[in-house]
Protein backbone atom coordinates (compact mmCIF):
# COMPACT_ATOMS: atom_id res chain seq x y z
CA UNK A 1 0.00 0.00 0.00
CA UNK A 2 1.03 3.68 -0.64
CA UNK A 3 0.32 5.96 1.96
CA UNK A 4 0.12 9.58 0.26
CA UNK A 5 0.08 12.62 3.19
CA UNK A 6 -0.93 15.65 1.96
CA UNK A 7 -1.46 17.77 5.04
CA UNK A 8 0.58 19.03 7.54
CA UNK A 9 1.38 16.58 10.57
CA UNK A 10 0.90 19.70 12.87
CA UNK A 11 -2.55 20.83 11.60
CA UNK A 12 -4.58 17.43 11.75
CA UNK A 13 -4.65 13.80 13.09
CA UNK A 14 -3.90 12.72 10.14
CA UNK A 15 -0.18 12.21 10.55
CA UNK A 16 -0.41 10.28 13.15
CA UNK A 17 -3.10 7.87 11.92
CA UNK A 18 -0.90 7.01 8.96
CA UNK A 19 2.00 6.46 11.08
CA UNK A 20 -0.30 4.17 13.07
CA UNK A 21 -1.81 2.07 9.80
CA UNK A 22 1.78 2.09 8.35
CA UNK A 23 2.78 -1.34 7.89
CA UNK A 24 5.81 -3.14 6.57
CA UNK A 25 6.99 -3.29 2.97
CA UNK A 26 4.36 0.10 2.31
CA UNK A 27 5.45 3.14 0.96
CA UNK A 28 4.72 6.74 2.42
CA UNK A 29 5.00 9.74 -0.07
CA UNK A 30 4.76 13.29 1.19
CA UNK A 31 3.08 15.88 -1.05
CA UNK A 32 1.84 19.55 -0.65
CA UNK A 33 2.06 20.23 2.95
CA UNK A 34 2.71 16.89 4.05
CA UNK A 35 6.33 17.67 3.37
CA UNK A 36 6.47 19.41 6.89
CA UNK A 37 6.68 16.51 8.44
CA UNK A 38 10.21 16.75 7.45
CA UNK A 39 11.33 19.66 9.05
CA UNK A 40 14.41 19.26 11.59
CA UNK A 41 14.18 18.95 14.84
CA UNK A 42 10.09 17.99 14.59
CA UNK A 43 8.27 14.93 16.54
CA UNK A 44 7.06 14.32 12.79
CA UNK A 45 10.68 13.78 11.53
CA UNK A 46 11.26 11.12 14.45
CA UNK A 47 8.65 9.72 13.95
CA UNK A 48 9.00 8.60 10.12
CA UNK A 49 12.63 7.47 11.47
CA UNK A 50 11.15 5.41 13.59
CA UNK A 51 9.46 3.37 10.46
CA UNK A 52 10.51 0.05 9.67
CA UNK A 53 13.50 0.35 7.00
CA UNK A 54 11.25 -2.30 4.77
CA UNK A 55 8.82 1.21 4.49
CA UNK A 56 9.89 3.54 1.94
CA UNK A 57 9.71 7.38 1.96
CA UNK A 58 9.29 9.27 -0.92
CA UNK A 59 8.38 13.40 -1.17
CA UNK A 60 7.72 15.18 -3.99
CA UNK A 61 10.68 17.19 -5.55
CA UNK A 62 8.57 20.37 -6.78
CA UNK A 63 6.74 20.64 -3.25
CA UNK A 64 9.89 20.79 -0.92
CA UNK A 65 11.27 23.27 -3.32
CA UNK A 66 8.16 25.33 -3.22
CA UNK A 67 8.00 25.00 0.65
CA UNK A 68 11.41 26.65 1.25
CA UNK A 69 12.83 23.64 2.23
CA UNK A 70 16.91 22.88 2.19
CA UNK A 71 17.65 19.89 0.62
CA UNK A 72 20.64 19.75 2.96
CA UNK A 73 17.84 18.96 5.50
CA UNK A 74 16.10 15.98 3.52
CA UNK A 75 16.93 12.88 5.32
CA UNK A 76 19.23 10.48 2.87
CA UNK A 77 16.39 7.90 3.88
CA UNK A 78 13.74 10.01 1.52
CA UNK A 79 13.53 9.77 -2.32
CA UNK A 80 12.67 12.86 -3.93
CA UNK A 81 10.29 12.19 -6.80
CA UNK A 82 8.86 14.08 -9.87
CA UNK A 83 5.11 14.23 -11.38
CA UNK A 84 5.71 11.13 -13.83
CA UNK A 85 7.43 8.87 -10.79
CA UNK A 86 4.39 9.74 -8.39
CA UNK A 87 2.24 8.38 -10.68
CA UNK A 88 4.42 5.21 -11.32
CA UNK A 89 4.13 4.78 -7.99
CA UNK A 90 0.84 4.87 -8.29
CA UNK A 91 0.51 2.11 -10.56
CA UNK A 92 3.14 0.18 -8.55
CA UNK A 93 1.75 -0.16 -5.27
CA UNK A 94 -1.59 -2.48 -5.56
CA UNK A 95 -3.84 -0.02 -3.20
CA UNK A 96 -3.54 3.76 -2.54
CA UNK A 97 -4.45 5.53 0.63
CA UNK A 98 -4.65 9.41 0.85
CA UNK A 99 -4.71 10.88 4.23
Amino acid sequence: MLHVLRHAPQDSSRFASSMRAMGPKQGLLLIEDGIYALLPRTTALSALQLLPASVRIYALETDVIARGMAMDDIPKRVSLIDYPTFVQLCTQYTKVLSW
